[in-house]
């Protein structure tokens, strides 16, 4: 697996430099090296201690790597204040809206990863699934994320920041309704369908549209560094929403159903903390044209 995604990486870079277009950038701009491997090793840090306590047991090494990450980003702080292009300009963080939308961003997609994680478990735990039929039972969220992702793009300009509440209380209300099924009654996959559909829906209507609206007042020169900021923080917060998730389906006494509910319960107090966040944010998305 290791050699076939080198091969895949490889043959990736070399098809973008055959096709995509080129750029000749602004020469004035530079890179801050010492900030890009400090953030670099703090990621690493960061997701190897995530990612192996949730998959190993919280022993000395992931905490220590974890340790490692929180240090190493602190550093990155301060390299930010006095670099002389920061990777993440200073007057983004003393902008309501965009910080607002990096805690949001975080603790949704962190709910969002421990869900469907729950859910996949659950389908093959709880109801001894194979792979196969686990994967045909999470398609109603692929297809519920499709269909509500093109109507968000064209309610996204009216609507703004009340279409991302909409979709976290689409959300919410597909997770407690798996909670009240698995724990209420004995749930087949067909019983959990709706459900689960229901959430492809609050996702599909959040995706797009919460890194749009927390785009929503910053400025040209701003872009570059918010968009990485924000790809950057999705990126840990589905590590950590695997490993909360994990610890607690697999810590909890009473079989699978019940770390289900207690899982599922996890992530519906994310959510809901996410909606309390949702007035904080810019009122609309960034203009098409920025």
């Amino acid at each position: 697996m290791f050699l076939i995604n080198i091969a895949l990486g490889g043959l990736t870079i070399a098809l973008a430099a055959r096709l995509l277009p080129r750029d000749a950038g602004d020469r004035t701009v530079t890179v801050d090296v010492p900030g890009s491997g400090l953030l670099a090793a703090t990621m690493f840090g960061l997701l190897h201690g995530l990612i192996d306590g949730s998959g190993h047991g919280w022993t000395p090494v992931p905490i220590l790597s974890l340790t490692a990450g929180t240090l190493l980003f602190a550093l990155f702080c301060l390299r930010q204040r006095s670099a002389a292009g920061p990777l993440i300009e200073p007057s983004l963080l003393k902008n309501r809206g965009f910080t607002s939308g990096l805690i949001l961003g975080l603790v949704f997609n962190a709910a969002v990863a421990g869900l469907l994680l729950v859910l996949s478990l659950f389908l093959q735990d709880g109801l001894h699934r194979t792979p196969t039929q686990t994967s045909l039972g999470l398609a109603p969220v692929a297809a519920g994320i499709i269909l509500a992702s093109i109507a968000a793009h064209r309610l996204m300009a009216r609507l703004g920041r009340t279409l991302i509440l909409i979709g976290l209380l689409l959300t919410l209300t597909g997770t407690l309704s798996l909670l009240v099924l698995v724990h209420a009654t004995s749930p087949t996959a067909w019983t959990l369908l709706a459900p689960v559909f229901v959430i492809g829906l609050g996702l599909g209507s959040c995706f797009g549209t919460l890194y749009e609206v927390t785009l929503g007042d910053i400025g040209p020169k701003e872009s570059g560094s918010a968009s990485g900021a924000l790809s950057a923080v999705a990126q840990l917060a589905n590590s950590i929403g695997a490993a909360a998730i994990t610890t607690v389906y697999f810590h909890t006494a009473g079989g699978p159903a019940s770390a289900a509910v207690h899982s599922l319960a996890t992530v519906a107090v994310g959510t809901l903390a996410c909606c309390a966040l949702v007035r904080l944010l810019p009122r609309r998305a960034r203009p098409r044209h920025h």
